[in-house]
């Protein structure tokens, strides 16, 4: 359902990025994305960033960016 580019943190971590895009089809909101990711990962937070050409969804598996 989610129609905004999904952000993964940290990029690296196939396992997360790979378990956030499944879960990201059953969220309209970030809200929602973080409920369902919280699930699994429980510090986990989606925030909302808006440029004029794409809605993205910045999903940190540990409540802050990290690069690796």
């Amino acid at each position: 359902m989610a129609k905004a580019r999904i952000i993964p943190s940290p990029p690296h971590d196939r396992l997360f990025a790979d378990r956030v895009d499944e879960l990201a089809e059953a969220a309209d909101t970030p809200d929602a994305l973080e409920q369902l990711v919280r699930g699994e990962y429980p510090e986990a937070r989606v925030v909302r960033g808006v440029t004029d050409v794409v809605e993205r969804w910045y999903v940190y598996r540990d409540g802050r960016w990290s690069r690796f």
